[in-house]
């Protein structure tokens, strides 16, 4: 596993520009929403023992595997991802519905719209076509976004993308 700085100055070389991170703040969490309602369609069970779906074994993997490379990070990252676990369960609960089909279905294409609209402004292709991996990185690379926005994780900002460099 490559560390979070590593893979963070690889995704930060795709996203100068500042709108195509603004476009990924919405864009991001509406994908991993609309991907969470698709595997919470997929019921997990064991009668007598538990009762889950791919939405939170992903969501639960997902989180180990952001904690492995920055756990502060993944700590700000965990309430929202149980947020959308909650909303996502909330439309897979009683499997593929319309409303659960159709809320995946536009989340889905309105996430990746704004994602493509991002690079489209950008005038580059996103990270993950160069490297799978770095679509399951942004979030994490988002939450560092807000932090630097908010003054915090200095260290950080300046280990990913110089002394020089302005975020959001």
């Amino acid at each position: 596993m490559k560390p979070f700085i590593e893979q963070a100055q690889f995704y930060a070389a795709y996203h100068q520009n500042v709108q195509t991170r603004y476009t990924h703040m919405a864009g991001v969490p509406i994908i991993i929403l609309s991907v969470m309602i698709l595997l919470g369609f997929v019921k997990i069970i064991m009668p007598g023992v538990f009762a889950t779906n791919l939405a939170c074994l992903g969501t639960l993997i997902a989180l180990i595997y952001y904690f492995r490379l920055n756990w502060q990070l993944a700590l700000a990252l965990t309430p929202i991802m149980l947020i959308l676990l909650l909303i996502a369960n909330w439309f897979s609960q009683d499997g593929p519905t319309t409303l659960g089909v159709w809320s995946f279905v536009v989340l889905f294409i309105v996430g990746w719209g704004l994602q493509f609209y991002g690079h489209y402004l950008e005038g580059k292709k996103p990270a993950f076509m160069d490297n799978l991996s770095q679509a399951l990185i942004a979030p994490l690379y988002l939450v560092a976004e807000l932090f630097f926005m908010a003054g915090l994780m200095q260290s950080l900002k300046a280990q990913i993308y110089g002394t020089e460099k302005d975020t959001l």
